[in-house]
């Protein structure tokens, strides 16, 4: 249990963010919800026992980290969740979406993380960053979300590195195909879901909790020897390219 220690989710008003979010208060953190949304990071704040922090990651991150400090007087762990995804293939790239996908996706990891190492160091505290699958193997027409993400893995190196000095450890979580409200229409065709669940050798599409869970170890004190990593939470699906090849015997 991590009765009274405090944590910063961002983009927790839905999705991954909200299971996190869900996971960690059942196991006694006091959860600073926080969301572009402030409606919806209301609705989990309440639902958590929590406190809604809203906001843009992208506009004032120093303010967030401020905020939960004059709300609790205390942060204990950091998890950057927040994120989007502009679609488009790598040859036809918006500038704009490029932009966006980098404030929101990397910028913010760098620049909320800088503004809680301060608070961190002092609590002894972790950081965990929301990657994605992505960051290993390519994401096709996901526009510069894999890159994005895979900033992100190479900054959660790097920190782990410079902070484990501080006392902070920072580590990443990389998100396999995950059953969410943003997913939902994905998931809804029977079809579909049929198809892509049997890519998955553990035999199921994930739960946010899923992700969740792993967020709950690495802020815990049972995660006191791990940094510098980026764990794959995917069923093994990632590690399935050899299936594809055809092997002796094989009929077509």
């Amino acid at each position: 249990m991590s009765s009274g220690k405090v944590v910063l989710v961002t983009g927790a008003g839905g999705g991954i963010g909200a299971g996190i979010a869900r996971v960690l208060a059942e196991r006694g953190w006091h959860v600073a919800v926080n969301d572009v949304s402030a409606e919806n990071a209301e609705k989990v704040a309440a639902e958590v026992g929590g406190t809604a922090v809203p906001g843009d990651v992208t506009a004032d991150p120093a303010g967030l980290v401020e905020a939960v400090l004059a709300i609790s007087g205390r942060l204990d762990g950091l998890v950057n969740n927040a994120g989007i995804i502009r679609r488009g293939p790598l040859s036809d790239l918006d500038p704009a979406d490029v932009d966006a996908t980098l404030a929101v996706n990397l910028r913010a990891v760098v620049a909320l993380s800088a503004a809680a190492l301060p608070h961190l160091s002092s609590a002894g505290g972790a950081v965990v960053n929301i990657a994605s699958m992505a960051a290993e193997v390519p994401q096709l027409n996901g526009g510069l979300y894999a890159a994005s993400k895979a900033g992100v893995v190479a900054y959660t190196r790097q920190a782990a590195v410079e902070w484990g000095a501080h006392g902070v450890r920072v580590n990443a979580i990389g998100p396999g195909m995950i059953r969410t409200e943003m997913a939902e229409a994905v998931y809804a065709d029977p079809v579909l879901y049929e198809r892509r669940r049997a890519l998955v050798p553990v035999g199921r599409i994930g739960a946010p909790e899923d992700i969740g869970r792993v967020v709950a170890f690495l802020l815990s004190d049972d995660a006191g020897y791990v940094s510098g990593q980026h764990i794959l939470v995917d069923g093994a699906l990632t590690q399935t390219l050899m299936r594809h090849f055809p092997q002796p015997g094989d009929t077509a």
